[in-house]
C-alpha cells in the first residue's frame, strides 16, 4: 500500500548544490525547507523549514510524510536548532521533545 498524507501532497526532493552533499531540498504543497538523513544517529534531521500560506493544513502532510519515513527506517525525526517559539510548541503538543536547541521525535 503507498503512503498518502491528509492533503493527498507529494513529497517532492531536490539537490541542494553548494552545502554539504547529504543535505536536500524538499517540498510538501506550499511547505518547503532543507533536511539530511544522519545516520550515525539514525535520525532524519530537518534544517530549515518554510510555510508558504499558513494555515492550509500542509505543515502536517510534511510532518506525515517525515513521520512515516521515520517509522519504516526506525530512525528518529529532529528540528535542528529550532529558535521559533511558536512551532516549537507545536511540535510539543505532536510528541517532540527539547533536547538542547533541538526538537526530537523518538520512534
Amino acid at each position: 500500500m503507498l503512503f498518502q498524507s491528509s492533503h493527498n501532497l507529494e513529497f517532492e526532493v531536490a539537490e541542494f548544490k553548494g552545502f554539504d552533499p547529504n543535505v536536500k531540498r524538499f517540498r510538501v504543497g506550499t511547505c518547503s525547507g532543507i533536511w539530511k538523513a544522519n545516520d550515525s544517529h539514525k535520525r532524519y534531521e530537518i534544517i530549515g523549514i518554510a510555510n508558504e500560506e499558513i494555515g492550509n493544513g500542509h505543515f502536517k502532510d510534511v510532518i506525515e510524510w517525515f513521520e512515516q519515513s521515520c517509522k519504516r527506517d526506525c530512525y528518529d525525526l529532529a528540528f535542528m536548532e529550532l529558535w521559533n517559539p511558536r512551532l516549537k510548541k507545536h511540535l510539543k503538543k505532536i510528541g517532540f521533545i527539547k533536547k538542547g536547541a533541538d526538537m526530537i521525535k523518538h520512534f
